[in-house]
């Protein structure tokens, strides 16, 4: 091969190495989420789900990460009509809990639609608070427990101790590999029964949420 070939060979190879290193930089890295504290763990309840970023070619899947969810998720024996309810009543709560300042911040490029963003966030705030209200309107006496376990992501006993109080329990923790077995002690509500109070409670206001959102999904849908 003459050597002009062979250097033209070799300039085309590099040119086709430095091209591939470039589109390699080019796309987006997976993010690698770090998993919630064991402390986190204890107050919440934490799903690991895609970060999807919107691109010019659509959306593109760019790395996992732990989202909080509701704990009333985990509740086991929870049907679909229920779970409805539940979403609803946290989407109104949410609602009425959103930050004007944030909705407001314009992070936007070149500065759009912050104060759309503000305005939008401040209808949004109002509708929420009016459904949430027209939901608990309805739940009397039963109120409290549901706020607990449905909004503020108590356990049934961690309800049970936030209203009948606590009592302490040396738990043995046996250890795991080179941790060595040790006392934990935790708290328990003051008696077994409390905590199923709290239990018959819930699902005694499910009932009542339920037939207080249900005009709100049959809208949805388009169903009257």
């Amino acid at each position: 091969m003459p050597k002009t070939d062979t250097i033209a060979a070799i300039a085309a190879q590099t040119r086709a190495r430095t091209d591939k290193a470039q589109q390699s930089a080019s796309r987006p890295k997976k993010a690698a989420g770090a998993g919630p504290t064991i402390e986190q763990q204890a107050h919440a309840h934490y799903v690991e789900e895609d970060i999807v970023d919107v691109t010019g070619k659509g959306r593109v899947t760019i790395g996992k990460a732990y989202r909080k969810r509701p704990r009333f998720e985990t509740i086991e024996g929870l049907g679909t009509e229920q779970l409805k309810a539940l979403r609803c009543y946290r989407a109104a709560f949410d609602e009425s809990e959103r930050s004007i300042l944030k909705s407001g911040l314009d992070v936007r490029p070149r500065g759009a639609g912050g104060f759309d963003s503000a305005f939008g966030a401040i209808e949004a705030r109002a509708f929420g608070a009016a459904r949430l209200r027209a939901i608990e309107g309805q739940l009397g006496m039963l109120l409290h427990t549901m706020r607990d376990v449905a909004l503020m992501d108590l356990t049934f006993s961690e309800a049970a101790m936030k209203r009948f109080g606590s009592r302490e329990v040396d738990w043995i923790d046996i250890g795991k590999g080179k941790r060595k077995p040790r006392t934990v002690v935790k708290l328990v509500p003051k008696s077994g029964t409390h905590r199923q109070i709290i239990r018959d409670e819930f699902f005694q206001g499910l009932e009542l949420l339920m037939k207080a959102t249900e005009p709100m999904w049959a809208r949805r849908s388009g169903v009257r």
